[in-house]
């Protein structure tokens, strides 16, 4: 057991810190004349999961825990402090101290997190799946296979730096290759690793096992062709749902799908091209009145979809889902959140993936001081709209980003509440557009279009649906300089390689 000298100014500032309550970081125990048996499950979550602080000598009554005191506190504190060494397969990280409250003494016992080298800490008599627990809430769970699987698998490095074997050069994808470099030139065009060949550009970024041509899982997942990521990581793949509704039931089927595959230069690139399709509508407008397509909700779209594909763990049997609802869009990560959600408005990061956020940050997709859901948050109150929701659940390894739909309007601020009966015609309006845009993959006329929507009124259509989706470079015409020609026809606008540069750190 390491200690270090504490006053009991520094246990009370930490008990405040923590909030005084018990949950995911606070734990109450009476402990009157014993130590609790159950207090080794929490010193093994709290070393696993982010530490945390154990307060002995409180009981539980309903909601509240009542201050009773420990008898003997000396007594028990030596008792704590002579078994932890024994107890555990590696000893954790603890301080403790003896602390008078009106006139009661308590133990507080700060217990530190595990460094990764370390992990899972867990009862040495009952080994890991037993006696190894994580903190879930404000109760210990025992640790799964899965959980156990990845701690080990990070005590050799973090999740992205793991070979992946069978691999070679040969299941990269030169294009990907090429495509980065040319992201990374419009940034920088001076960057060294422009001159790079392939393989030099892999050992760049460490994305090559141990100097051999064995790629690590960074290296599949940024660069890998469609193929090879499929055969060694079959759930790799994002999809993207649109739901006529607000709740995903049997009576409300899909209404349009994607299953998107590849690597991750090419899934964002797609993924925003799709998204893009829903977000057509001019939810606000500039001094004159003219449109403006970009603002703070447009940003965090593209910040949860770079969250989703930077910080998701590629070894989890389940894919990554966007699901559009009529009145949110909900982004499933694979994998919870480092960072506890509480401090996302203050800056700095846990990265899963570092080799991957490495490469995002060369081409502006991620802010290098983890500040994007920070400055995202902030942009999106100045400007009115509503926060995203977060659930980090630990359990199921999952992390839920909720991005609630703005509300509809030219005027310079979004309004609090949105009647039903708008959300229903705005994302009547973004279904349509997104039809027409897969519909005109292949050359399209304008009354195969209309029918195909099934709009008769064919000024209205050019003027209100067709002329907004050429203004946007959704569409494009196929014979450009005879707008009326007999032949002319409707394609959807492809996605070009530097399209997706985002000028605001995506």
């Amino acid at each position: 057991m390491k200690r270090k000298p504490k006053d009991s100014r520094y246990f009370k500032d930490l008990i405040s810190h923590w909030g005084g309550k018990e949950g995911f970081r606070v734990e109450y125990k009476s402990s009157r004349s014993k130590l609790s048996k159950d207090i080794w499950e929490t010193v093994s979550s709290f070393s696993n999961e982010g530490g945390g602080l154990i307060l002995l000598g409180y009981e539980e009554r309903g909601t509240r825990y009542i201050l009773k005191g420990v008898e003997n506190a000396k007594q028990m504190l030596d008792d704590f402090s002579s078994t932890i060494g024994q107890k555990f397969n590696y000893c954790p990280r603890v301080d403790a101290e003896i602390l008078t409250v009106n006139g009661k003494d308590v133990i507080a016992i700060e217990i530190k997190k595990a460094p990764k080298n370390l992990k899972p800490i867990y009862i040495k008599d009952l080994g890991p799946l037993n006696g190894g627990f994580k903190r879930v809430g404000a109760s210990d769970i025992r640790l799964t296979d899965e959980d156990i699987r990845r701690y080990y698998m990070e005590r050799t490095g973090t999740l992205d730096s793991q070979p992946v074997k069978g691999t070679s050069l040969k299941d990269i994808d030169t294009n990907t290759i090429r495509r980065y470099k040319n992201l990374r030139k419009l940034l920088e065009p001076e960057a060294p690793e422009i001159d790079y060949n392939d393989i030099e550009l892999l050992m760049a970024y460490s994305l090559l096992a141990n100097e051999s041509e064995t790629l690590t899982v960074a290296g599949l997942i940024l660069f890998g062709t469609e193929s090879a990521i499929k055969r060694y990581f079959p759930a790799a793949r994002l999809d993207i749902i649109r739901i006529k509704g607000m709740k995903w039931g049997k009576d409300r089927a899909p209404f349009l799908t994607r299953d998107l595959k590849g690597n991750l230069l090419s899934l964002r690139s797609m993924a925003l091209d799709f998204l893009d399709r829903f977000f057509l509508i001019p939810f606000h407008s500039n001094e004159r009145g003219d449109r403006v397509d970009e603002n703070a909700h447009r940003k965090a779209l593209r910040e949860s979809l770079t969250n989703l594909l930077m910080h998701q763990n590629y070894h989890h049997s389940r894919p990554a889902q966007i699901i559009i609802y009529n009145d949110r869009v909900d982004f499933y990560n694979p994998g919870y959140s480092l960072k506890d959600p509480s401090l996302f408005k203050s800056p700095g990061s846990e990265l899963r993936n570092p080799l991957i956020a490495a490469v995002f940050y060369d081409i502006n997709w991620a802010e290098t001081k983890g500040t994007g859901l920070k400055t995202t948050m902030e942009a999106l109150e100045s400007e009115g709209y509503s926060l995203p929701i977060f659930n980090n659940d630990t359990r199921n390894d999952i992390f839920t980003l909720t991005l609630p739909h703005p509300a509809v309007g030219v005027t310079p601020h979004v309004t609090e509440q949105v009647t039903e009966q708008v959300t229903e015609q705005v994302t009547d309006i973004m279904d349509r557009n997104a039809l027409i845009i897969e519909f005109c993959q292949e050359p399209r006329k304008l009354k195969e279009i209309m029918k195909y929507v099934d709009l008769k009124h064919r000024p209205h259509f050019i003027e209100n649906v067709m002329n907004p989706l050429l203004k946007s470079e959704m569409i494009r015409r196929t014979i450009p300089d005879k707008p009326k020609s007999r032949f002319q026809k409707y394609v959807a606008v492809k996605e070009e390689s530097e399209k997706d540069i985002s000028s605001d750190n995506a």
